[in-house]
């Protein structure tokens, strides 16, 4: 894929962070936490169609698809299940087309790096 034509995703904006469940006992290991993970849409007609959407990559995890579903724009944020610990976070736009129309697909540069903390 190229990224000729595709603006990047701006920064990501908000990251929040809730814990599952309760306590667990001394010495358990520490319970998963549900992080969304939220940004800029991306304004390119590409993105906000059918075999658009967006790439989420999160160290240590595979990258997740964010895929354009229907309505006016691709959704903007994600939430994961992660254990305790230090992430980087980058968002890429994707879109079906490349910029000559065909279908070689294209493809943002990444956001800025957001590194995301929480015990």
């Amino acid at each position: 894929m190229t990224s000729a034509r595709l603006i990047g995703v701006a920064l990501l904006l908000a990251v929040g962070v809730s814990a599952c469940g309760g306590g667990g006992a001394v010495g358990s290991p520490p319970l998963p936490a549900s992080v969304t993970i939220a940004w800029d849409p991306n304004r390119e007609s590409g993105v906000n169609r059918a075999g658009g959407g967006y790439q989420v990559a999160i160290s240590g995890q595979p990258t997740r698809d964010v895929p354009y579903t229907s309505g006016p724009t691709a959704p903007t944020s994600i939430t994961v299940s992660l254990q305790p610990g230090s992430y980087t976070v980058t968002v890429r736009a994707y879109a079906a087309l490349d910029p000559q129309g065909g279908n070689a697909g294209n493809l943002s540069a990444p956001s800025q790096v957001l590194t995301v903390r929480f015990p």
